[in-house]
This record gives C-alpha cells, sequence and structure tokens, in this order.
C-alpha cells in the first residue's frame, strides 16, 4: 500500500514529529533551522548551506557553488568557500513529546514511591518520615516516664499527632492541616516562625512556661529547637532572635503594645535571685532593632540610663585597692580584689559579702584601746546597745577567757570602766560615739616638734552605715543592701572569665563612691566576644529566650 504524500505547500523543515525529543529554538516563530537540534538538545545552526566547488578540466582554483536548498542566494559563497548566511544559533526547547514522558514518568515514580511507604513494614517506614536521631532529652527512660504521665503514646505518637495512626491517619491529617498540601497561596504567605500543632504537643510536657516577654508573638518551638539532629539538640542560633528583633516593623508593633500593659508584667519570672537589681522597664520598651552583638547591640542600659547604686553604705573600692592607709593583710599581702569577692560553689556568681567574712580583719571594732581584744558585735542595733548596757559582764568574761585571777577580776574590771567613765563621761556619750561618730581622725596631738592628728579612738557605725535616731531615742542603723547582680536579662558566669584580670572588666581603682556600678561597657566584652576576638557572640551566650518560671532566692 502506497504512503499518501503531504501537500505540494507543505514544509517538511517546519515539522515537528512526534518522536521528536527536540525542537528549534526559533520554529515559533517559522524560521526553523534545516538540521535542527541533535538528540541532546544541542543547536547545530552553522550556516544555511555548505558551498561546493566546482573544478573544471584543467583548472585548479575552481569556483564556489551555492547548495541553498530555497535558490541560489545572491551574494554567493565567501571567496573562502563561506557560506555568506550565517545561521543564527537557538536555545533548543523540550518537545511536547518529552515532555509528557517526563510528566509520566515523575507520576509513576510518586505513586511507587507512596505505595512503598505506606504498604511497606513500619520500621522501614519509620525511618523514611524519622531520618535523624532523637535527641537524649526526648529519647531516654525519663521522657518515656513523662510520656506515660501525660498519657502520651510513645514512640513518633508522642510528638506527632499521627505517628502511630497509621496510612490513613498519616494521609488524612496531611490532607486535613492547614494550609493543606494544595493551598499554594496560603503556603507561600506562611510566616517563619508560626506556631503548629507540633509545639502544642510540646507544651504538655514543659507545663506552665512563660514565653519572654508579653507583647511578643510566641514563636514555635521548632524553629528554634530542631530534632532528629543527632544525640544532642543542635545549639540555638540567632535567627530565631533576628526574626522579631532584627526586624523594625516588629520592635515598633511589639513597644506599641507593651504601652498598654502595666509595669508589673514585665516583671514576672525577672528575677532570679532577693538580690539582682530590677530596673524599671523602658518606656519605649526593648524596641533597637539588633542583628548582632558585635554589630548593632544597644549600649548596656546601666551605662545610657546612668543607673547608681542606691546602697547606703559607704564604700570607696579606690581607697582600699590603692590607699596607703589601708594595712597589709594577715598574711602579709596588700588588699586585692580576690580577697572579698570570691566564687560561689558553681563559680558563675561571687559569694556575698560579709562583715565577719571580709571586714573585721582590719576593721575589728574595738571601742577600748588599753583593752583590743574586746570587740562590739557587728549586727543589729539593739544588740550593741545591749552590749553597752552590760560593760561590767563583758569585761569579766573577757577577763575570764584572758586567764586574769578571780581574786583581780573585779578590780580589773573597775580600773576599765572608771577609764572610760574619764574618757566619755556618761553611757549615753559612749553611745553616741559608738553609732555616730564619723571620726577619720583623732584629737591634733603635739610629740615633741612634731605636730598633726592622730588616729581616732575608733571610727563609728555611722563610719560606714547610715544611722539614724528613732522617736524613742533607739539608734538604726540602715541595713546595707548589695546587688549581686545588675542584668536580671542577662546570664554570666565567672568560671569561664578566669583568665582576665579583675581590673579589665571593672574599673574598681578609680570608683570612689558607693553610687557607682562597677560593669564593663560593650565595647569591652566585645574584645573578646566577636568575631575579631573569637569568642561566641551568639544571643543566647548572654540571653534565655524563655522567663524562669519563678522568682527564687
Amino acid at each position: 500500500m502506497s504512503e499518501q504524500l503531504p501537500a505540494p505547500e507543505f514544509d517538511t523543515r517546519n515539522y515537528a514529529r512526534p518522536n521528536q525529543t527536540w525542537t528549534c529554538g526559533q520554529a515559533a516563530a517559522g524560521r526553523s533551522c534545516p538540521l535542527g537540534p541533535d538528540r541532546l538538545g544541542r543547536c547545530q545552526a552553522t550556516f544555511e548551506c555548505k558551498p561546493v566547488l566546482d573544478l573544471k578540466p584543467g583548472e585548479t582554483k575552481g569556483r564556489w557553488r551555492c547548495t541553498r536548498s530555497g535558490g541560489f542566494c545572491e551574494p554567493g559563497p565567501q571567496p573562502d568557500g563561506t557560506c555568506c548566511r550565517p545561521i543564527s544559533p537557538c536555545s533548543p526547547r523540550p518537545s511536547l513529546r518529552w515532555q509528557r514522558g517526563r510528566l509520566t514518568l515523575a507520576v509513576a515514580v510518586a505513586v511507587v514511591a507512596v505505595l512503598l511507604i505506606l504498604l511497606g513494614s513500619p520500621p522501614w517506614r519509620d525511618e523514611f518520615f524519622n531520618p535523624g536521631t532523637l535527641s537524649q532529652p526526648h529519647s531516654g527512660a525519663a521522657f518515656a516516664a513523662l510520656a506515660g504521665t501525660n498519657h502520651l503514646s510513645m514512640g513518633c505518637g508522642a510528638c506527632h499527632v499521627a505517628g502511630t495512626a497509621g496510612p490513613h491517619g498519616i494521609v488524612h491529617t496531611a490532607f486535613s492541616a492547614d494550609p493543606s498540601p494544595f493551598e499554594f497561596v496560603k503556603l507561600l504567605a506562611t510566616e517563619p516562625g508560626e506556631v503548629t500543632p507540633l509545639d502544642g504537643r510540646c507544651e504538655t510536657c514543659h507545663l506552665g512556661h512563660s514565653f519572654h516577654q508579653p507583647m511578643i508573638v510566641t514563636i514555635a518551638c521548632t524553629y528554634c529547637h530542631q530534632e532528629h539532629q543527632g544525640v544532642n539538640m543542635v545549639a540555638v542560633g540567632d535567627a530565631g532572635c533576628v526574626l522579631c528583633h532584627g526586624q523594625a516593623s516588629t520592635m515598633a508593633a511589639a513597644a506599641a503594645a507593651g504601652t498598654k500593659l502595666p509595669p508589673t508584667a514585665f516583671q514576672l519570672g525577672m528575677l532570679r535571685r532577693s538580690l539582682d537589681y530590677l530596673a524599671p522597664h523602658p518606656a519605649a520598651g526593648f524596641s533597637e532593632v539588633i542583628h548582632g552583638f558585635a554589630t548593632d547591640h544597644p549600649e548596656f542600659r546601666f551605662i545610657t540610663d546612668h543607673w547608681r547604686d542606691p546602697d547606703t553604705l559607704k564604700f570607696n573600692h579606690a581607697l582600699h585597692l590603692t590607699g596607703t592607709t589601708i594595712p597589709a593583710l594577715p598574711n602579709g599581702h596588700k588588699l586585692d580584689c580576690a580577697f572579698c569577692h570570691q566564687p560561689d560553689a558553681g563559680g558563675a556568681f561571687m559569694m556575698p559579702v560579709t562583715f565577719e567574712q571580709n571586714c573585721r580583719v582590719c576593721h575589728s571594732l574595738q571601742f577600748d584601746p588599753g583593752t583590743p581584744g574586746l570587740t562590739l558585735p557587728h549586727g543589729r542595733p539593739e544588740q550593741v546597745t545591749a552590749f553597752l548596757h552590760s560593760l561590767p559582764q563583758q569585761y569579766t568574761d573577757y577577763a575570764r577567757s584572758q586567764g586574769i585571777a578571780a581574786s583581780r577580776q573585779g578590780a580589773w574590771v573597775g580600773a576599765k570602766l572608771a577609764q572610760l567613765r574619764q574618757t566619755y563621761t556618761t553611757g549615753e556619750a559612749l553611745s553616741q560615739q559608738v553609732f555616730l561618730s564619723t571620726a577619720k581622725n583623732g584629737p591634733p596631738m603635739a610629740a615633741g616638734t612634731v605636730n598633726g592628728a592622730a588616729r581616732p579612738v575608733f571610727p563609728g557605725c555611722a563610719y560606714c552605715h547610715e544611722v539614724k535616731t528613732g522617736g524613742d531615742g533607739e539608734f538604726q542603723v540602715t541595713p546595707p543592701v548589695i546587688y549581686q547582680r545588675w542584668l536580671a536579662h542577662a546570664r554570666f558566669n565567672h568560671a569561664k572569665h578566669t583568665g582576665l584580670a579583675c581590673g579589665q572588666c571593672h574599673d574598681a581603682v578609680h570608683s570612689r563612691a558607693t553610687a557607682d556600678v562597677l560593669l564593663p561597657a560593650r565595647e569591652t566584652c566585645a574584645e573578646c566576644h566577636s568575631p575579631r576576638g573569637g569568642v561566641a557572640s551568639t544571643c543566647a551566650t548572654c540571653h534565655a529566650y524563655h522567663k524562669p518560671l519563678v522568682a527564687h532566692d
């Protein structure tokens, strides 16, 4: 049977055959080249023809003849035999046949993959959905006990709603999610860090957790805490923090929302210990745009807001560290920072400074120069008053401790009391001296040809403390409040900074006022905590996103 011939006007060059994988990129404009692309989709366009050299008998040069299928072109071949009509190369396109084949193959592979996943054995299926190892906190015996207490199924179902629902449950959960896999507009509009049902499962065990500041929208747990990355959970990076703090519009909206909340709303859970300084919440909130500590982190608030220590205790760091009148310690060493500031058991913080441990070695509270071993008690004012009112018994007890014979104790005590009466006249005058004296020097004295002020008999309570007189005539001493932490929103570990001298961060040698807050500026910290310093400077290095559950000492 003979084949039907095409119509005379049919142009075979523009015919896209069904078995072609690639088509010429210029075919759509009706200018497809005669060669077309090769089987790998590469354009083969060169010239419209390949001239032929005609040699007549006896000739050595000959003449180049055009072989163009549409008829000879007027210019003809170049003298070197090159066609004068080059074809512009194009980018071949996959044919409809190729596109249909690839789509069919993709659908077939997807169907086979879904069947293998849904119909495969549970261990293999679980490995597909859970390709990484669970962290130890979410896979150990403690987590199993906690999951059982909260009536959670073990395995994937402890965190994932459809973890134990089987193939039908997995498919149903996937397609009933909001947004579903086919809601492309919603999927594209989804913002990073949005809370999902998976985060609700986190709160099943992490009960009553207080999240960040009250005017901030909570970020998804899984945005910062990524599971299935190994035995240890991946360290929290800066992405979650910069998601809000790096956006000026987000911070402005948070600041506006904060103005509608009472000041007490920002204090919940922020005090970790009773001696943490609680600064007032800024009027505009913490609305500065921050991308990194070493780049645009604002200066610490104790500098920008000019914080002053409200403690009424009078203390001069410069005098104690550089003063020439400060006596040496019992071991002969000069007084330094480490004598008073000792790390606690964990090393993160310093133990509170106490009078008995740190001050009495120099300030013995002796009131009788002739009896240096008998000293006043340090503590409540009523204890000091009771001591002064019982001086005969105090001298008697001291005489007994020094081994003075009982037959001589009465005379010895009488002599001491007589000497005190000669110096202070009355017991009330002695009490006034003990509580209210602020003398740094005694009365002027002359020894031979040398005149000058002598040392005071003893400094009174008012030398270091704020002392007031009550309506009943009793003395009242304001208890000192020495704050242990000033930046309650940040965390610091002294144990990790033992290689630094105290003076590198705390400028105590130039501080003469108790009100000075001796903390380093941001730039001092950034000398190390920055890319140039090589020490970690992430947000989580100093800050915790989650507030403490309750305040505790």
